[in-house]
């Protein structure tokens, strides 16, 4: 299914309801296993959406990184560990990862394309049905 002629609202409250039901350890795993390969671009999104989520819980980039165990700079390269030890973190704080997820989609539903499979799928058929 095409997602570009939904709108980045419609398309991220759906997703947020899905999420909701979804086990964010799944959600984890998967992206400690994709960020290495997941184009530049929608990468660097993915993360500001993170340090935003973080942010929003007043905790500002840096200190999410070095609550990582890493580096904004490090986590910017992608060098080896730095984005999963991210996603780590992210996964240790309850719902984060979830809101983080939502977020990079109401900002950037252009790369609803880098989501799991499974997410994608449930997504359209969500909003299949709600149509």
């Amino acid at each position: 299914m095409s997602f570009g002629n939904v709108p980045a609202d419609t398309l991220g409250g759906a997703l947020e309801k899905l999420l909701a039901k979804m086990d964010e350890s799944e959600l984890a795993i998967w992206y400690e296993r994709e960020l290495a390969t997941m184009p530049l671009e929608a990468f660097h999104a993915f993360v500001e959406a993170l340090f935003a989520a973080f942010r929003a819980r007043g905790e500002s980039s840096e200190d999410a990184a070095e609550g990582a165990g890493t580096t904004l700079e490090s986590i910017s390269r992608r060098q080896q560990g730095a984005p999963e030890a991210l996603i780590a973190y992210a996964r240790a704080n309850r719902d984060l990862l979830k809101e983080s997820i939502t977020l990079f989609v109401r900002r950037r539903p252009d790369f609803v394309a880098v989501l799991p499979a499974t997410l994608r799928e449930a997504l359209a058929e969500g909003l299949i049905s709600n149509a």
